[in-house]
């Protein structure tokens, strides 16, 4: 960090008491002739100094961060070239590229950042490399593995939910500019996907007393709840109880505050806790189980089942296929989020009793 003129200048005057020959310069005066060499020679190094620190940051081989601010930092609209006449554009100044916003206000700026979320990676040669391989099949797997492509996802902002940005329009304008940008010989890949879809069936044993379960679904949910085999009885009485579902479905009220039942403890730490993992962060089954087990009349929750697949291309007729992950301990979404408006829970909300075997 280049120094201060104030620290520049006390360097000078410090070396100038350790000179004899300058002993005679005994005028204090700000104003006095060495007094003003001391301070234009300390301006003099301060501007070097700023020069050389700014040249040596630019000329820094550009990280995974770096491509992750410039995204962050991308202007929807703006011309790539400086004779436009909308008031900002991408020009070359102090040595990188850079939007000039020198005549737009702090409001017009923000509102032209269409990208809020970014998450940059690339693979590593040695994912793909095995000594024991052949060399037709190292260079297989270097170009099918994409190795020395930097991966950029990006997503906005929609009220309080994680979107992808508009495909192609915007995409195609942030390629454009990522492409104007990045270093030479580097090559780039973008996406903005919409979010993966996720599945979860829970067991959760609840306080009785705090919250609400109608006592009509109680068993329904006890044999929903078993992960052995039912015995022929219990998949008869299974069998009757979802007939019956159809003229007389559960109770929507089912895992409610008794004393609100506008506030579903279950649910709602849920999918607080989904929006909390931050853009391209790992879904961990550990961290969602200590998220409920702090909701409010939740005594043990157990999860059952974890199911996800990416979003539906939207030229598929069919529904993607949800994919089974409940034997991974944690796994990052290909879109980076998860699409909060196709989440599906299951909730088996079982009264807790156990209390009473100590009695």
């Amino acid at each position: 960090m280049a120094r201060t003129i104030a620290e520049i200048q006390n360097e000078i005057l410090t070396e100038k008491g350790r000179q004899s020959s300058l002993n005679n310069l005994t005028n204090t005066s700000l104003t006095s002739i060495w007094r003003l060499w001391v301070n234009i020679v300390a301006t003099a190094i301060w501007v070097h100094e700023k020069i050389v620190e700014k040249n040596a940051l630019i000329s820094r081989p550009h990280t995974l961060n770096w491509y992750r601010e410039q995204a962050l930092n991308f202007h929807y609209g703006s011309p790539l070239t400086p004779d436009s006449s909308n008031g900002m554009s991408l020009v070359w100044k102090d040595g990188s590229y850079q939007f000039d916003t020198s005549n737009l206000s702090e409001t017009q700026i923000e509102e032209s950042k269409i990208i809020k979320h970014c998450a940059v990676s690339e693979i590593d040669l040695e994912t793909v490399l095995n000594p024991e391989k052949n060399v037709e099949e190292i260079f297989s797997d270097y170009f099918h593995n994409k190795v020395g492509v930097v991966f950029i996802k990006v997503a906005t902002q929609k009220g309080d939910v994680i979107s992808r940005i508009d495909v192609p329009n915007e995409l195609f304008a942030f390629k454009e500019y990522i492409s104007k940008i990045k270093d030479a010989g580097n090559q780039v890949y973008i996406t903005s996907d919409d979010g993966d879809i996720l599945k979860l069936n829970l067991n959760v044993y609840v306080d009785p007393l705090s919250i609400y379960v109608n006592p009509k679904d109680i068993e329904y949910y006890k044999l929903k709840s078993l992960n052995r085999q039912l015995t022929p009885d219990e998949q008869e009485k299974l069998q009757q109880y979802q007939s019956a579902l159809e003229t007389n479905p559960l109770d929507p009220e089912n895992g409610a505050l008794i004393l609100n039942r506008s506030v579903f403890p279950v649910l709602d730490s849920i999918k607080d806790h989904l929006r909390n993992i931050e853009f391209n962060g790992a879904f961990v089954k550990t961290y969602l189980i200590d998220a409920i087990q702090k909701a409010e009349g939740i005594k043990i929750p157990i999860l059952n089942k974890v199911q996800t697949s990416m979003a539906k291309n939207p030229n598929d007729n069919e529904n993607p296929e949800l994919f089974d992950v409940t034997s991974i301990e944690y796994f990052i979404p290909k879109a980076g989020y998860f699409d909060m408006d196709v989440l599906q829970i299951e909730v088996n909300y079982i009264p807790y009793t156990f209390y009473r075997d100590k009695q």
